[in-house]
């Protein structure tokens, strides 16, 4: 340890109530909702999970154990049911740090024992030290972020996972917050196991942030560099020479769905490269007109779904975009366009629908 920990109440344990093991963060002293509107709608609400002996909550100590004490804190990455749906916790450091030193950071994660919150696996978690105090409105992911830390890979344990990095303050710095700085789109999933209502959920415990002097190095930050660079490489694509230029048949052309903003709505983690694919109408036969894509090509073009299924296939392509995007020609007599579509990789069998009005297109992402 280098000196002071300058985040209050890093185990959680210094709460207002011990209510039944499941609290919102308010309940936390120190800590709070990065989302302080509270509207009447779904919004992001990060929790204070705690052992209470005296009001216990059934089956919650097989969900999880917290590393030290009894509390810890829990938010969700991702979730399936709604798109985008982020939460982060916030709290006022004890002291401003100074631009140009050096800080660690250390915190233990877990994704608990396939608690009904979870399900789902990601990467993205952050840590964000800012020198304003963030907001969110609703539950939307906070893109303008960049936090000075997140998960490149897709992350699972039950047990306690350390998670330590260190930092230059490029400013004054006032606040930490954690949660999924990224999209759906760029966020990777994995299936743990299946539930109604699927998400990524996170236990946090043992937070500390220490300043580390000038001139001590730490292990950690040698640790990461290597993981960066390699992750950095595997986006390269395949290089061309400079001189060698597409004929000009060979210009591809602007696809439709190239004009309306795509928007994930699902995502399904598959580990074949065939996959069989059923569309049909989801809900009443409306007339809707629809075209599918598959990485820049039509895979069925102008048709009017019914409740007959219609069947195809596409592959996986590795370094493509691997997106089945919906694009709608009309709104049929009740918007917006919602097709069923049935999905079969392997073994892995999912139905899920994807909706598209005029103005946006719907997909599900595929990834393995």
């Amino acid at each position: 340890m280098y000196g002071q920990n300058l985040i209050p109440n890093p185990s959680f344990d210094d709460y207002f109530e011990a209510t039944r093991g499941h609290a919102h963060l308010d309940n936390l002293k120190e800590w709070y909702n990065t989302n302080q509107n509270k509207p009447k709608t779904l919004y992001g609400t990060p929790d204070h999970m705690f052992i209470n002996e005296s009001q216990p909550l059934k089956g919650i100590k097989d969900n999880f154990s917290p590393r030290t004490g009894q509390s810890v804190l829990g938010l969700i990455t991702y979730m399936q049911r709604v798109v985008n749906y982020r939460e982060y916790a916030s709290i006022k450091l004890n002291k401003v740090l100074k631009k140009g030193e050096k800080y660690q950071f250390t915190a233990y994660i877990s994704s608990g024992n396939n608690v009904a919150f979870g399900g789902i696996a990601t990467n993205g978690l952050g840590f964000a030290f800012t020198n304003e105090k963030l907001k969110q409105s609703i539950y939307e992911p906070l893109l303008s972020v960049s936090p000075q830390y997140q998960l490149d890979d897709i992350f699972y344990a039950t047990d306690w996972t350390k998670i330590t990095f260190s930092f230059i303050a490029e400013e004054a710095i006032k606040y930490l917050t954690i949660g999924n700085f990224k999209d759906d789109l760029q966020t990777d999933l994995k299936y743990i196991n299946y539930d109604i209502d699927p998400q990524c959920y996170i236990y946090i415990d043992d937070v500390c942030l220490v300043h580390i002097p000038s001139d001590t190095p730490t292990e950690e930050e040698k640790e990461e560099e290597p993981k960066l660079i390699v992750e950095k490489q595997a986006t390269i694509k395949e290089e061309e020479p400079k001189d060698i230029e597409p004929e000009p048949n060979e210009v591809p052309k602007t696809l439709v769905y190239e004009n309306r903003p795509v928007e994930n709505q699902s995502s399904i983690y598959i580990t074949t490269y065939d996959i069989s694919i059923q569309i049909w109408d989801d809900r009443t036969i409306d007339g809707d007109i629809v075209s599918i894509f598959w990485n820049g090509e039509h895979v069925v073009e102008y048709y009017e779904l019914t409740a007959k299924k219609r069947k195809f296939k596409v592959t996986y392509e590795p370094g493509k975009e691997n997106r089945l995007i919906l694009y709608a020609h009309n709104l049929g007599k009740i918007p917006p366009n919602t097709m069923a579509v049935a999905i079969k990789a392997g073994k892995k069998k999912r139905e899920l629908n994807i909706k598209s009005d005029l103005g946006k297109c719907g997909a599900i992402q595929f990834k393995r």
